[in-house]
């Protein structure tokens, strides 16, 4: 378990730093540095553990060893890049020579910046300082760049890089992922008949929903229009299931007043889990599934919820309304 530090109010301003490291000396004296500097900390004595804490307690920045047994710093940084968790975080790697190849090649997979061991206190300050100042303006760019405004969901593009990041860690370490794709029936008679004032206050409380369904490592989207994406990370299908049927259930549930009608809408969600056996798998198939099991949940009805597994691929043009 994570060796952390907690403060007595934990807010969205909380620093949070993991140091992985075989050395238990190096991590005690790197804790100390940087106490002050840093609200919370994890510890990490191999790669293997380093990932699954990392994954738990998601830090902003991760001081990560080089040279360790069993699996090395340049292969815990890939697989931290590969996964929709931990991708975005700033990694400083530590290595004990000012070696110009191996700081390369630490920089080629993905880290941030590095040290030299043993670190000097003021120059690992300055640092995690300038690692959590660039991870703040990454964070709020990053935002600002791939929100929806009007449901502040994540748009099209950051859904689509979230899915190839899921894919990637799918076929690397076999975790399974489902995606759910979503449209809301005869959506276009609200705008029509209430107005599209009416309509974007619907879609804001289908965002709400989407939001309240969602754990910390799912990532929610408005697709495009009434569209819109949910994908589900290290989900079995049983529970990806459960949670398009929720979905459904809940979008049922909405209602708004206007002064002379009461609007309410359905919606109808199709969902396509990873296969059992990891393999590569092509992103625009894997959407292509989805969005097939969609349309047949509209032939069937609307108001519903069908799996790719149980139908066969229609190969339709495009959806309907």
């Amino acid at each position: 378990m994570p060796n952390t530090t907690h403060n007595s109010v934990i807010d969205n301003s909380t620093k949070k730093l993991l140091i992985i490291d075989d050395d238990p000396v190096s991590r005690d004296l790197i804790e100390y540095y940087l106490t002050g500097v840093v609200d919370e900390f994890a510890h990490a004595s191999s790669g293997i553990e380093g990932i699954r804490i990392a994954e738990e307690f998601v830090p902003d920045v991760i001081v990560l060893d080089i040279s360790m047994p069993r699996m090395d710093g340049f292969e815990v940084c890939k697989q931290l890049k590969e996964s929709a968790i931990t991708r975005d975080i700033f990694v400083l790697f530590l290595t004990t020579c000012d070696n110009s190849v191996q700081i390369a090649k630490g920089l080629d997979y993905g880290a941030s910046d590095y040290l030299t061991k043993p670190c000097v206190r003021m120059e690992l300050q300055a640092r995690v300082r300038m690692a959590l100042r660039t991870k703040q303006m990454s964070d709020s760019l990053r935002e600002q760049a791939l929100i929806d405004g009007l449901t502040n969901l994540a748009n099209r593009n950051a859904f689509d890089d979230a899915i190839r990041a899921a894919i990637a860690d799918y076929t690397r370490n076999g975790h399974p992922f489902g995606l759910l794709l979503m449209d809301l029936d005869h959506f276009k008679k609200v705008n029509d008949v209430h107005g599209h004032g009416v309509g974007d206050e619907t879609l804001a409380h289908v965002g709400e929903v989407l939001k309240r369904t969602c754990r910390g490592y799912d990532v929610a989207a408005r697709y495009g229009g009434d569209e819109f994406a949910l994908l589900l990370n290290r989900t079995t299908k049983i529970e990806a299931a459960r949670v398009g049927q929720r979905l459904v259930d809940d979008v049922r549930k909405i209602s708004l007043k206007t002064s002379e009608h009461q609007v309410r809408i359905t919606a109808s969600v199709g969902l396509k889990c990873s296969p059992d056996e990891p393999g590569e798998i092509d992103a625009k198939m894997y959407f292509k599934a989805a969005d097939d099991a969609l349309y047949e949940a509209k032939s069937l009805g609307r108001d519903r919820l069908v799996e790719w597994s149980s139908v066969q691929p229609l190969g339709y043009p495009g959806g309907t309304e």
